[in-house]
């Protein structure tokens, strides 16, 4: 068996508001082994970026406290020091943020922003750092990269500004990397480079890969396994094949079936019903019971369990014995 290269184990992640302490991320546990893609999908709101910045750190001990265990090759992160965690992101750990548009620092050049990962975490001079930089954006598709690293974050476009966030996270050939919706806003051709980049990258170090995203396209292309996410918790989990073929919770359903396909006649769209609720709102049963054509009284009274059904874990009533389906 693969040892995993992070494990994490019944995570809770909880806000202090002036409602009283509210819980975005619910007794979330995983794991993600070395050269593997795993994708955590949900629509907004589900808990997915949350749980990300709780895997790195990003979250102020002020607002947000994170229980349980986040362990990293032989560290548990949650239970670092700052200094210790600073150490361990860009080197160890990369994340590329949602929003390469607002992420990059205006006021730096893009050679200082991506050199200054080198200057963090290694013993290069000025110069090495300089030329290890451009030839991280030359392996991310930039051409003129000996002038890019002059250049400021307005002067690219969209899809430069992603790559440069690639270069960025993976500068120190990260053992981890974590894409939060790497082709939000761009256009479906740089979306299909950026990902095609993002598989070159992890063929080339063996980057395992926490792929965040909402687009089941992006999924079933990067992804080895799928985690499904609803109202901070996993609802289902399983490899690939078996969440597009052979989908078990009725929200995993809802969001196959809200996918317009290309190989089917025309249809009509059938999408799920309401929204996600918002925190604290759910104090008992299933949070997915208003939204779910399957509910019954069991749902209402109490919150299922993760079930193992044959190949993936499914968290519905419906599947506490194996023999039973939609």
């Amino acid at each position: 068996m693969k040892s995993s290269l992070l494990k994490v184990d019944k995570m809770f992640m909880r806000f202090k508001t002036s409602k009283g302490v509210l819980t975005a991320v619910n007794d979330v546990s995983f794991h993600i082994n070395k050269g593997e893609t795993v994708a955590l999908v949900g629509e907004s709101g589900c808990g997915k970026s949350v749980t990300s910045l709780s895997i790195m750190g990003l979250i102020s001990k002020k607002v947000g406290l994170v229980d349980g265990s986040v362990r990293f090759k032989d560290k548990v992160l949650n239970h670092l020091t700052s200094k210790e965690m600073n150490s361990l992101r860009g080197n160890e750990i990369s994340m590329i943020f949602q929003e390469p548009m607002t992420s990059l620092n205006p006021v730096h050049t893009i050679g200082k922003q991506i050199g200054e990962a080198y200057k963090l975490h290694t013993t290069y001079s000025k110069a090495e750092r300089e030329k290890k930089t451009i030839e991280m954006l030359k392996k991310v598709g930039i051409p003129r990269a000996d002038k890019i690293i002059r250049e400021f974050p307005h002067q690219l476009s969209g899809g430069m500004k992603q790559r440069v966030m690639i270069a960025m996270a993976m500068a120190c050939q990260p053992d981890l990397l974590i894409a939060d919706e790497p082709t939000t806003a761009l256009d479906v051709t740089i979306q299909a480079q950026i990902l095609e980049l993002m598989n070159e990258l992890k063929q080339n170090y063996g980057t395992a890969i926490l792929l965040i995203t909402h687009d089941l396209g992006v999924v079933a292309e990067m992804a080895d396994r799928v985690m499904v996410m609803y109202y901070g918790e996993i609802v289902e989990e399983a490899d690939v094949e078996t969440i597009f073929n052979s989908p078990k919770h009725p929200y995993t359903v809802g969001l196959l079936k809200s996918v317009p396909s290309m190989d089917e006649d025309y249809k009509r769209l059938d999408p799920i019903e309401g929204n996600v609720p918002v925190l604290g709102e759910v104090t008992r049963g299933c949070p997915f019971l208003l939204r779910c054509k399957h509910a019954h009284e069991k749902c209402l009274q109490e919150k299922p369990p993760l079930n193992n059904v044959a190949n993936q874990k499914v968290r519905c009533w419906l599947y506490a014995n194996e023999e039973l389906a939609i």
